[in-house]
């Protein structure tokens, strides 16, 4: 009955004007910190709006960032293409400081996709795409830009501190502007309700990047009295966790007064997992029950939260167990907007709207990923990992090795990669290993493939 009513709720007449897009986009967020995704024993950390949209939409249960970190798993997002065919590949920190270089003006950008169909756009918050001129945002197909460039910035002063030169990165546009003292999820949420305010009489896309809850460990003040039960740094990080659920909140509130949140399409992920703790103030987040952190390709890293929620289109409540990809974002607004994919180039992600039609509908065969010296696949229950970043609770980071430099799991029997099966399943590692080359040398050969930015 469930799948008959998804099906009679997507394919109605259609509506008067074309949905709203809103996307929220965490920064650091583990898998484990959202309510609704967490470990019933770990659930210390509140994320009530979260949980809404997913009880009144599609919780995704195999769903992959694109990288293990923030930059080329932000690309992914917002072209639809695979950080190695975006030129999005390199381990360096892109566009962090003035002269760095982000993404190729070239790549077709989701605002850049949306706006000649007459949506408004909007980027607040982390762009970390490049500060170079052809690579900010309103460069970028974003008529609004009220954030930064760089990787992250400190909450209160918006300076960026953690490479020399340190300077000043808060713009309205390409206008710097100074709002010392005003948290930045506090600042991107005004700046979303007032695009929301004054835009709900033409459709709009709206890209809400927090930097939440990514360190410098500097929450509100309101929202840390309410974890003081907890010790550092989970504590902060509760308290960023939990200033960026109210927000969420907020947007979503002001949705339903504008009478806009039937017609809107959200969507709600994190770029990467969980930092591990260092020296350097990070972590405090948790990727149970998966291994590992961000920068590594074992599931900590990249597998992640996310969630659609479009009132008037889907009941609420939907899991969705397919294979899913961060590339998917760009091909579903398409379909959504009626916009033509672009013929010059290859897009790897395919639109979500027959599974959420459908929740027999097939995802992706096979997921392939690529960051740092890692590699792996993820073809139904195996997952091969090779040289994968471990043992970051130790504060080491090394590389697997010895026999656990090819790592093969099965995630349905171990969704925690604890036991490496190479040795029982040889064929199935090799076949893997195969098919990830096989996808390494198509690459290479894509003609429509941007050159490494450097």
């Amino acid at each position: 009955m469930m799948r008959m009513v998804l099906v009679l709720a997507l394919t109605a007449p259609a509506l008067a004007r074309t949905p709203n897009v809103v996307l929220f986009y965490a920064d650091d967020l583990g898998i484990g910190d959202v309510g609704c995704y967490a470990p019933p024993a770990d659930r210390d950390i509140r994320t009530p709006a979260i949980d809404a949209l997913a009880a009144s939409g599609v919780r995704f249960t195999n769903y992959y960032c694109a990288a293990p970190i923030c930059s080329p798993s932000r690309a992914a997002l917002l072209t639809g293409r695979h950080p190695l065919r975006c030129g999005m590949s390199t381990s360096k920190n892109i566009g962090s400081q003035p002269g760095d270089a982000g993404l190729a003006s070239g790549e077709i950008t989701i605002a850049e996709l949306v706006r000649p169909r007459g949506y408004a756009t909007a980027l607040l918050g982390k762009w970390h795409l490049g500060c170079r001129q052809g690579e900010v945002p309103n460069d970028q197909g974003f008529d609004l830009f009220v954030g930064f460039h760089a990787s992250l910035v400190d909450y209160f002063s918006h300076m960026y501190y953690w490479s020399e030169p340190y300077h000043h990165d808060l713009f309205r546009n390409r206008r710097e502007i100074y709002e010392d003292g005003v948290h930045m999820t506090d600042l991107i949420t005004r700046e979303a309700i007032d695009f929301i305010d004054r835009h709900r009489d033409r459709p709009f896309l709206l890209y809400v990047a927090y930097n939440a809850p990514h360190y410098p460990m500097n929450p509100q003040s309101r929202f840390l009295e309410m974890y003081r039960h907890l010790p550092e740094p989970r504590r902060s990080y509760a308290a960023l966790v939990a200033g960026m659920d109210d927000s969420i909140g907020r947007i979503v509130g002001r949705l339903r007064e504008t009478g806009l949140l039937d017609d809107t399409f959200i969507f709600f992920s994190s770029d990467n997992g969980a930092a591990a703790r260092s020296g350097r103030g990070e972590g405090g987040g948790r990727n149970a029950p998966f291994r590992e952190h961000k920068r590594s390709l074992f599931e900590g890293g990249i597998r992640m939260p996310a969630i659609v929620s479009w009132p008037r289109q889907m009941p609420g409540g939907q899991i969705r167990e397919q294979l899913t990809v961060a590339m998917d974002v760009w091909p579903t607004v398409a379909e959504l907007v009626g916009a033509a994919p672009p013929t010059d180039r290859t897009i790897d992600g395919r639109s979500w709207l027959p599974l959420l039609k459908d929740p027999g509908a097939a995802g992706h065969e096979a997921l392939f990923f690529e960051w740092d010296g890692q590699q792996a696949v993820r073809r139904g229950r195996w997952k091969l990992v090779c040289n994968g970043i471990v043992d970051q609770d130790a504060g080491r980071g090394h590389r697997a090795g010895a026999q656990d430099a090819v790592f093969l799991a099965d995630l349905v029997a171990d969704p925690a990669e604890t036991t490496n099966l190479r040795a029982r399943h040889p064929e199935i590692a090799q076949r893997l290993l195969e098919l990830h080359a096989s996808w390494r040398r198509s690459i290479e050969k894509d003609p429509t493939a941007t050159k490494a930015a450097d």
